[in-house]
């Protein structure tokens, strides 16, 4: 008789060798789809900690720039206020003068009418005095006349001074409100360059994070 060959066991072992190789397969597709899901999330996590940086430091530049203009509006008032301070001294100083200057005439006015008393109650119990009595009046109106002048000119010198000195402060608190003016609005660009220059930064991490998941996504469809 003649020997048949053992036909069932070739297919048998074809079908455990399919079988392993679509295992291991499987396996290796397995470790792929792990190993890019742990990328994906390494990035994601990357992502989170950029943005997360960049709007602290955002937040960061926003709370400078609120202090800063608090100092700066601080800074105004304080300024204002002196320059109240320094008008309402030259004010109160100028209605002294003013004060004293009325009281002063005040007092010459009456001194010169007791004069006059005097000199009418003289002459009409001494005629004999009456020329030496007029040399005299007429001496003392020559100094109080020149004490009203002195004093004229010394409360006209008081307040040209005092108006000076009110207008260089004036001048100062001007020049160093313009300043401040200045200093805020250089500020403020800086700070709006700044966010120009974050913002741009946050769309190149969207489009670069944009870009690596469209690559996983291919990798994934391929």
């Amino acid at each position: 008789m003649s020997k048949c060959p053992n036909t069932e066991q070739a297919p048998t072992n074809t079908m455990s060798k399919l079988e392993g190789d679509n295992q291991r397969l499987q396996q290796t597709v397995g470790e792929l789809r792990d190993r890019l899901e742990c990328m994906q999330v390494e990035k994601d996590e990357a992502l989170q900690k950029t943005v997360a940086t960049v709007s602290g430091e955002l937040e960061q530049l926003k709370e400078t720039a609120y202090a800063l203009r608090d100092r700066l509006e601080r800074e105004r008032i304080d300024s204002d206020r002196a320059l109240q301070r320094v008008r309402s001294a030259a004010n109160e100083e100028a209605r002294q003068l003013r004060d004293t200057v009325h009281a002063l005439r005040g007092k010459l006015e009456r001194i010169r009418i007791e004069n006059d008393e005097k000199l009418q109650n003289q002459i009409s119990k001494f005629d004999n005095e009456n020329r030496q009595l007029h040399d005299m009046i007429n001496a003392l109106r020559d100094e109080l006349d020149k004490a009203r002048i002195h004093s004229d000119e010394r409360v006209q010198k008081i307040t040209a001074a005092s108006q000076g000195e009110i207008a260089q402060l004036e001048s100062g608190s001007h020049s160093l409100r313009d300043r401040l003016e200045q200093e805020s609005a250089q500020y403020f660009d800086k700070l709006q360059h700044l966010e120009r220059v974050s913002q741009t930064e946050i769309n190149e991490l969207h489009e670069t994070i944009a870009l690596l998941r469209q690559r996983l996504e291919d990798q994934n469809g391929g």
